[in-house]
């Protein structure tokens, strides 16, 4: 049945009604169900979803050629779209350039980039002065929404004026529900994505109003929909219009996928554990006394939190729930270490994250010391460093690491500034039910706030 697919045909995972069947469990559990298959089937199999062919591997060596998987042979470009194509209305993705993205993420950028954070966070931190207690995952991420408005159109989008009609209608269109909850996206089918194309032309009028008062504004300061605007300059006016607008929404939405979660997770891993809090505690202390009070905008500084570091890839590390994929668009040859398999194109070649995260008894337990800096201890991984990933690894690794580690430590070591917290929880687990990103719990975190 699936021979003109792959050959040889590696081990088929299959269940009582083909297609369906695994999709269903799949959906219930990925994380357990890829587990369970790897023990019954081995490190690479073939599973079938919906009639979406997957070979998954888990082998270090097939991990490692799945990295090195060359764009053209193998899309990570066109996989994300078969992902979140279902909720995002497909105009976005036609104009938006991800080479633009990477262009806004250059290294050059982030000394500005930590200012207009480190701003930001003030003045939000200053909103959570009126609250006694905060669901710290929701918080966190109207916060992250709030600079990326900031960051990624122009500050004046932050302002009151303008941000909670933002945030109302990106969470129309925000495209984590297509992997945190993919239960939801049928109603997003069945409509035809009405929901999500009125708020995309929601969003269209409030930057009009946005760049106009920027451009109005005689302190205004260089912003990523100027440079957009640069970029764009020789198109028409509408073509110009449009392609800002969607290459903003896509910037937005990418910013917002993950690096909250993570940000929460780091401060759930810092409440759950009072001897990692006292180090952070005392290393952002040694900091500010070197570096003095404003040491939030200085590059150098936030390179010395090494241990704040270590906690946020340890706390990716055991929330990751990547499923990571590459969809073959030309015939070719696949080596799992074990076997080479001639694949197809339509084939998925993936890994999900989660299965060798935690492997092993060491591994499954939170240690900021599994990190050096950003790096797992090669003991961890003895047959490859594929088989732990937080932030991926070869070209396809997140262009957004470091900005992410800089904004993490600079929201974290303001909330600690500024607030003393208490959880009102036990212990939050990842959702069984997530298939992608960065995990996010299945009930509210609540964290009591105490302002200083």
């Amino acid at each position: 049945m699936y021979g003109h697919l792959i050959s040889p045909l590696p081990p088929i995972a299959g269940e009582e009604l083909p297609h369906i069947g695994a999709g269903l469990r799949f959906l219930e559990a990925p994380t357990a169900y890829l587990q369970e298959l790897r023990a019954r089937h081995g490190d690479t199999y073939l599973l079938d979803i919906f009639g979406f062919n997957l070979l998954m591997t888990f082998a270090p060596k097939g991990l490692e050629n799945l990295y090195k998987l060359e764009e053209e042979k193998a899309s990570f470009g066109l996989a994300t779209y078969d992902m979140i194509g279902f909720k995002t209305p497909s105009e976005i993705f036609q104009d938006a350039d991800i080479g633009l993205f990477y262009q806004l993420l250059l290294n050059k950028r982030m000394p500005g980039y930590v200012v207009t954070i480190n701003d930001l966070v003030n003045i939000e931190l200053q909103r959570w002065q009126g609250f006694d207690r905060i669901d710290i995952f929701d918080a966190i991420r109207t916060l992250e929404q709030r600079v990326g408005y900031g960051l990624w159109i122009a500050k004046e989008a932050a302002a009151d004026a303008y941000w909670p009609a933002l945030k109302r209608h990106f969470d129309v269109i925000g495209q984590e529900s297509a992997f945190v909850n993919p239960q939801q996206t049928l109603e997003t089918i069945k409509s035809n994505k009405a929901r999500e194309k009125a708020a995309v032309a929601e969003i269209k009028e409030l930057l009009k109003k946005i760049i106009d008062e920027h451009d109005n504004n005689p302190r205004k300061e260089y912003a990523a929909a100027d440079f957009l605007r640069e970029h764009f300059s020789g198109d028409s006016a509408d073509d110009r219009a449009r392609k800002l607008a969607h290459n903003i929404i896509n910037t937005n939405q990418g910013f917002l996928s993950n690096l909250y979660a993570a940000i929460a997770w780091v401060i759930v891993r810092l409440l759950q554990h009072a001897d990692v809090m006292a180090q952070v505690k005392a290393e952002i202390a040694a900091v500010r006394a070197h570096y003095g009070e404003n040491f939030y905008t200085s590059i150098d500084a936030l390179n010395t939190l090494c241990i704040l570091e270590q906690v946020m890839m340890e706390s990716v590390r055991l929330a990751q729930r990547s499923l990571t994929l590459r969809k073959v668009v030309t015939p070719l040859e696949f080596d799992d270490g074990q076997q080479n398999y001639t694949v197809q194109p339509g084939v998925y070649i993936a890994t999900m994250l989660s299965v060798t995260n935690i492997q092993s008894a060491e591994l499954a337990e939170f240690d900021p010391a599994h990190f050096q800096k950003n790096q797992i201890v090669n003991s961890l991984a003895p047959t490859g460093k594929e088989t732990i990933s937080t932030f991926g690894h070869g070209k396809h690794a997140c262009p957004a690491q470091r900005f992410s580690h800089h904004m993490c430590k600079i929201v974290v070591a303001k909330i600690l500034a500024n607030f003393e917290l208490t959880a009102e929880f036990d212990d939050p687990q990842p959702s069984a039910r997530q298939m992608g990103g960065v995990a996010r719990p299945d009930e509210a975190v609540i964290v009591q706030l105490n302002a200083k």
